[in-house]
């Protein structure tokens, strides 16, 4: 018996399997995802520009995944990565438009390296990987909304600290503009 809408069924199928398939930023498939990446990926998915200023991101973490810690010293290691991961940043006109990986990976994100970085519209997902001045190493995945004058992203941080080993926390990161950029 022919049956030719089951072809059919399958050729749509896969047709709109293919066009929701992430199209990744890392354009020359070396596994990094570089600032012309980032910058290419932006222009390409219609990235929302953000607003020229001061914007104060702060790290705020709800679970943390060490049992041989005790409550006290889970809270402090959550307290100590959110403190070196937030921070505050001056965004130009022109980094408004495309923020630099320093906006989203913090204070030292020139030891960042980028392995997803996917945005569409206000819709953002990142993973990094960046080291830590003297408290070892941290991969992050970021999803969440961005808007032009905040963003909330939900975190899963996992932490390499030199004498624990492995820490996995999750929480978000909440970004807000707070006003004018301090006269230099």
């Amino acid at each position: 018996m022919n049956r030719p809408w089951v072809a059919t069924g399958v050729g749509i199928l896969a047709l709109a399997l293919t066009s929701c398939s992430d199209n990744s930023a890392d354009r020359d498939g070396n596994g990094i995802i570089d600032a012309d990446e980032r910058a290419a990926e932006m222009d390409y998915d219609a990235f929302i520009p953000m607003k020229a200023g001061q914007w104060e991101t702060k790290f705020v973490f709800t679970d943390i995944d060490v049992p041989s810690l005790g409550k006290a010293q889970k809270q402090e290691i959550m307290d100590e990565v959110a403190k070196s991961a937030s921070n505050r940043s001056c965004l130009s006109e022109a980094e408004a438009k495309k923020p630099g990986a320093d906006f989203f990976g913090g204070d030292g994100a020139d030891k960042c390296v980028y392995k997803a970085f996917d945005v569409s519209g206000q819709n953002v997902r990142m993973k990094l990987s960046c080291g830590m001045d003297g408290m070892g190493s941290v991969d992050m995945e970021l999803k969440g909304v961005m808007g032009e004058t905040e963003f909330n992203y939900e975190s899963q941080v996992d932490v390499r600290l030199p004498l624990i080993g492995k820490v996995k926390m999750k929480g978000n990161a909440l970004g807000k503009h707070v006003g004018a950029c301090p006269a230099a």
